[in-house]
């Protein structure tokens, strides 16, 4: 057996792509900070995060995270990339667009084949998909009940009585459940999925490009150690436009592209199974051609809102002739990352488990959010294993046979 030492990352900027959700950068940060609390503790180590900046033109938000452990010191620069205001937007409008809007999106996955391709990928992610149409048909059953119940009693005025039962019926379980369980809000998800993959966002495509030129500013202005660009649910689908006009950028000014992505909890294939999704793929495609982008993803069984077990690229029916592995997978356990009594309180609560992916861990494990942000490993030091880090190490080491 032989040790062999890792390089380390003293230096590093972290881009980071969230989901589809109202939540802003400055929300994100505040619980980052308490997160990193967990983090520290867990892995015996000191960071501390500094007030987030707004950068131009409120895209998003930089906040710097200085790192101290046994296997050295290290400073990142993590900005959160903002679309927190298209979101709203779109929860903004009146509901009978939203439903109006969410019934063609739903139809089109159907017809086109692509929730029949989600079964065959992912069973789980295709009942994920159903989720707001099977609701949505529950609260329309509840208010066809009551309006047979209400007619039934023959009350004076015809069937006018019973009909405003039954939709107010409707309307006021909708608005509880809908509400509380997230239902219109993943309706608005597939809305804009459906929009985006169709090239129908411009607003969307005009963040993609200014989140390009933020990035290729900041690494051109500074010298990392390690680049990350970082998608997390819906993020992992928009991050892999980002880095798409970002190596188109550089590439138009001579430079190579010289960056890692990171896929965590990735649902990109909801994009790219689709039949329609050309852009998509051509982009994904290209990507691959720049061999100085790496790639990892990481998936999890008991998180139903990504595709586990699944090449992102060669499901999207794309091949390439790198030497690389492209991407890198990697399967996580979220009950080896939490304690015991943590993963019992939220392995039944699909968003909450979805969210463990951009959390800190109780446990020490090979994949840890906070660790490949702020921590002196660089990106391909990660293994499928238990590494601890080495307390009388300066740096990471692993063993190899």
């Amino acid at each position: 057996m032989s040790e062999v030492a890792q390089p380390s990352v003293s230096k590093r900027a972290v881009f980071l792509v969230g989901g589809y959700e109202r939540n802003d950068a400055a929300g994100f940060f505040r619980r980052i900070g308490r997160e990193m609390e967990r983090f520290c503790k867990c892995w015996s180590v000191e960071a501390k995060l500094g007030a987030p900046v707004e950068a131009t033109g409120a895209v998003a938000m930089t906040a710097i995270a200085d790192y101290l452990g046994p296997d050295g010191v290290c400073c990142s620069d993590i900005t959160f990339l903002s679309f927190d205001d298209i979101v709203k937007r779109d929860g903004a409008r009146p509901f009978l667009v939203r439903l109006g809007v969410y019934l063609v999106a739903f139809f089109d996955y159907v017809f086109s084949g692509t929730m029949f391709r989600f079964f065959a990928t992912n069973w789980r992610f295709a009942l994920y998909f159903l989720y707001p149409f099977v609701m949505l048909v529950l609260f329309a059953w509840l208010g066809t009940i009551a309006y047979r119940l209400t007619g039934l009693l023959a009350l004076p005025g015809g069937p006018v009585l019973p009909m405003l039962v039954g939709a107010s019926v409707a309307y006021a379980v909708g608005r509880f459940i809908g509400r509380r369980y997230f239902v219109f809000h993943l309706m608005d998800l597939w809305s804009f999925s459906r929009e985006h993959l169709h090239c129908r966002r411009p607003e969307m495509d005009a963040r993609i490009d200014d989140w390009a030129s933020l990035i290729a500013e900041r690494t051109a202005a500074t010298d990392y150690d390690e680049v990350l660009l970082i998608g997390h649910s819906t993020g992992g689908a928009l991050i892999l436009d980002v880095a798409h006009q970002l190596a188109e950028r550089l590439a138009a000014e001579g430079k190579v592209a010289d960056f890692k992505l990171v896929t965590v909890g990735s649902t990109s294939l909801k994009v790219a199974l689709h039949p329609k999704a050309k852009r998509a793929r051509e982009r994904l495609e290209t990507l691959a051609r720049h061999h100085g982008i790496r790639w990892v993803e990481f998936q999890a069984l008991t998180d139903i809102i990504n595709f586990y077990k699944c090449d992102p690229y060669a499901r999207a029916g794309l091949t390439h002739q790198r030497s690389d592995v492209f991407p890198r997978q990697f399967q996580v356990r979220f009950r080896d990352m939490l304690e015991r009594a943590a993963y019992k309180r939220v392995k039944k609560n699909f968003f909450r488990v979805h969210y463990q992916f951009i959390s800190a861990n109780s446990r020490r494990y090979f994949y840890d959010f906070f660790m490949i942000c702020c921590g002196t490993r660089p990106i391909e030091a990660v293994r499928n294993d238990r590494l601890p880090i080495a307390a009388d190490a300066g740096v990471m080491t692993e063993t190899v046979s």
